[in-house]
């Protein structure tokens, strides 16, 4: 069983040597069942458990001498009470509330690793409103729990995710990164296109970026083939990426006069995937476009390579004010260059539950786009702020963070529901044929 608390210690120290923070530090920050989940070391079934709390859970008021407060909006009681008997395993359903049917496993019905999780969990003191901090600990150590070496779902095919929004400073770039980082390690192929000119996913994912590198300006402006410009990240072997350089900012004039400007990163990336298939190596699963904060040509190219595109918003009003500009972009692409692009996610971030703003914001935006948004909410956390400085992603920079963990949770919730949707959608393809 575990402890009923956890020594108190400060999730600020600045990482030994300037690299990432052992696993002791990890151990002595959270609950002391995140030490058993260590021993989870055997494969995994990608039937994923799914929880009701998930980031809903209630919104407390977190101490504010805590370094990062990642309270999610939402019932989260629904997360501590878990049944000996059993355990969830619902599709997620909007605005984070469980699925109205509440179907549920038995334990004795899951491979040995998923009942090793279950138990786990259900070990797991309880926490109330009355007591944040280990509210937040509990939640944390669930999270590890139920997330640590698990794969997750390859689609059918390639997914193309652009992430946009012309508001600058959301998290577009954040998001990209640490999503993509939680899907490579989670056992997927994954590919950051840096089409920002200023480079930060580059520096996020630790490739080289400096003036007369090969780069997405060489493959929008003069053509050259992407497999010249791509690089693996150093850390996961299973994430490319594309950098940007600072050529990269003056590409908008330069496109201007070139033919078919608006198709030519589609182009580039169709003979990318040709060029994979040739050469015998794995198809990608996901594709992420990281944007600059504006509409412009650059912009374009990435909706219309894109097949889905990722809404990061922060939970501030000013972000709520571009929405409306950013759909109508997105409209006028879908009529006249790219019929297949659709808004399929929108993730809240930086989300602090202390501010009532925010929890207004998050209850906005579900109730406008509540099959669109995810459960799981990002918090303002220093050491996603920290990981840059450091060549990585939160995710191998300290992946027993709260921020680390949050992505990694709204990483299985984009996989899952590319996996429902691609089964959704097969479906409807075979009763189309049996009415015909």
């Amino acid at each position: 069983m575990v402890a009923g608390a956890a020594e108190p210690v400060s999730r600020e120290t600045t990482p030994p040597n300037g690299g990432a923070p052992t696993a002791d530090a990890h151990r002595r920050g959270s609950l002391t069942a995140s030490d058993a989940t260590e021993r989870l070391e055997v494969p995994v079934s990608r039937e994923t458990t799914h929880h009701h709390g998930g980031s809903s859970d209630a919104a407390t008021q977190a101490p504010s001498g805590i370094a990062h407060s990642d309270t999610p909006d939402g019932g989260g009681d629904s997360a501590r009470h878990v049944s000996r008997e059993t355990v969830s395993t619902d599709e997620p359903a909007s605005a984070g509330n469980p699925s109205s049917d509440g179907a549920r496993a038995p334990v004795t019905d899951l491979d040995p690793d998923e009942r090793r999780r279950a138990a786990l969990v259900e070990s797991l003191p309880s926490a109330s409103d009355d007591t944040p901090l280990m509210a937040e600990l509990q939640r944390d150590a669930r999270r590890r729990i139920e997330l640590r070496g698990r794969r997750f779902p390859k689609p059918d095919a390639t997914r193309v995710i652009t992430v946009a929004n012309q508001k600058g400073g959301v998290g577009k770039t954040t998001t990209t990164v640490n999503l993509a980082a939680a899907l490579a390690q989670s056992g997927l192929n994954v590919l950051v296109i840096d089409n920002d000119p200023q480079g930060n996913a580059s520096t996020a994912i630790g490739v080289d970026h400096r003036a007369g590198t090969p780069s997405i300006y060489e493959v929008l402006v003069e053509g050259q083939p992407m497999a010249e410009a791509v690089q693996v990240c150093p850390d996961i072997e299973t994430l490319w990426c594309v950098p940007a350089t600072i050529d990269l900012s003056g590409a908008e004039i330069e496109l201007v006069s070139m033919v078919a400007r608006e198709t030519r990163l589609r182009v580039a990336l169709d003979a990318y995937f040709e060029h994979r298939a040739a050469e015998g190596m794995e198809p990608l699963d996901y594709v992420f476009v990281d944007c600059p904060p504006s509409l412009g040509l650059l912009t374009v190219n990435a909706f219309v390579v894109g097949r889905e595109v990722l809404i990061p918003i922060q939970c501030e009003y000013y972000a709520l004010e571009g929405l409306s500009q950013l759909l109508k972009t997105i409209e006028l692409i879908q009529a006249h260059l790219n019929r297949e692009l659709h808004v399929s996610t929108i993730l809240l971030t930086m989300y602090d539950a202390r501010t009532n703003l925010a929890q207004q914001v998050a209850e906005e935006v579900r109730t406008h786009f509540p099959d669109k948004t995810l459960r799981t909410t990002v918090p303002r956390s220093v050491r996603i702020s920290e990981a840059p400085s450091y060549g990585q992603t939160v995710m191998t920079y300290d992946p027993g963070s709260s921020g680390a963990l949050a992505y990694l949770e709204a990483a299985r919730e984009v996989a899952e529901r590319g996996a429902t949707n691609t089964q959704v959608n097969d479906e409807t393809n075979v009763n189309a044929q049996e009415e015909r």
